[in-house]
């Protein structure tokens, strides 16, 4: 029993979810005496070609890899310059520099907090590639991007089971990469996939995935996925729509409960959306820290999403004039616990946190 003075125990940003199911997936890889890269692996691929009613995937080690495999398939060489969004995680410039390209990175919109299209030309005017990421599972405006002569490569890594008019995000591009990460939608703690539409693209990607035993030699890195990895991500994917259901449920309440002067990340309440992240937009640095300090006194783990020296340009050192929108959000934005861990009680509190706050 907690004794009176005892705090309650905090409500956490995030937790992956395990079930029984999960744990007897992967027990049953355990038990079986092959544990690398084998029958589970092959299982999770099938499942998302199934997903996706066609293509190939191909699962690796991590989100990162993915991408930079992608890139690599897709023909990005030393010197290619690859447009990415400021606004987002610094793997997208590790993957860009592993092959040799060269990032450009551009700005984003203040409602989705994906890719502005209108600046792409002008911020990255010489990119063959783009990195369009999905940003906390908002779509990015793929059709928009799909400028000639030039590949999107879409990043789903915050968006498996996200739709648009029933269209799976992912579909659109020349490849999509996912990650698997404990805090994603779904996770094998670790781990990665590329899908991809066209066969060559594809082959491309699993000749370099098989590293070892091959004819002729060319370096690779072994980015290879485990068979107890896949088994719990694949096991998760079994109930992706009671993931995306259970998300949206918890979305809806919180932004009911968004006093006047706070926003919310827009098309959180969209039909299809897979809410990765529950991210609120305060008028300012000051009103933010003010509701960060709020939901603790509350008992809630609140993170900012991006901070502002994780912004790629600053990464980069580039002129932050430049990048007005990513700067405003990396003050403004507070992300709201959003996990399948969620309790209805903690639900209920972090909205009366909410509700009563003022600016």
């Amino acid at each position: 029993m907690r004794a009176a003075d005892e705090r309650p125990e905090v409500i956490p940003h995030n937790r992956p979810q395990i079930l029984d199911c999960d744990r007897a997936a992967v027990e049953a890889v355990l038990s079986s005496g092959w544990i690398a890269q084998g029958p589970a692996v092959r299982n999770l691929e099938d499942r998302f070609a199934g997903y996706f009613a066609g293509g190939d995937a191909c699962a690796f080690s991590s989100g990162t890899a993915a991408l930079f495999v992608a890139l690599k398939a897709l023909g990005a060489a030393p010197g290619a310059a690859v447009a990415v969004p400021s606004y987002s995680c610094s793997a997208l410039l590790n993957a860009v520099y592993m092959t040799g390209a060269v990032p450009q990175v551009v700005d984003v919109r203040a409602d989705n907090f994906c890719l502005d299209v209108q600046l792409v030309r002008r911020q990255a005017p010489t990119a063959r590639y783009i990195v369009a990421v999905h940003m906390f599972g908002a779509p990015a405006d793929i059709g928009a991007l799909q400028f000639p002569n030039t590949v999107v490569i879409e990043d789903c890594c915050q968006c498996l089971g996200g739709s648009v008019a029933g269209v799976p995000l992912g579909s659109r591009g020349a490849a999509a990469v996912f990650s698997f990460y404990a805090t994603k939608i779904i996770t094998g703690g670790q781990g990665g996939l590329v899908w991809c539409g066209a066969d060559e693209v594809s082959d491309r990607v699993r000749s370099y995935r098989q590293f070892d035993g091959c004819e002729q030699y060319e370096p690779r890195f072994n980015l290879q996925m485990t068979d107890i990895q896949a088994a719990l991500a694949a096991s998760q994917m079994q109930r992706l729509e009671a993931i995306r259901e259970r998300r949206s449920e918890i979305g809806r309440a919180y932004l009911s409960a968004l006093p006047e002067g706070l926003s919310a990340q827009a098309g959180v309440a969209e039909p299809g959306r897979m809410l990765q992240r529950f991210v609120v937009v305060a008028p300012d640095a000051a009103a933010r820290e003010a509701l960060r300090a709020r939901m603790a006194e509350g008992g809630a783990d609140c993170r900012v999403p991006v901070e502002r020296f994780e912004l790629l340009h600053r990464y980069l050192r580039l002129d932050s004039a430049s990048y007005p929108v990513a700067e405003r959000l990396a003050d403004t934005t507070l992300s709201l616990p959003m996990h399948l861990g969620l309790s209805e009680a903690d639900v209920a509190t972090v909205c009366e946190v909410l509700r009563r706050f003022r600016l």
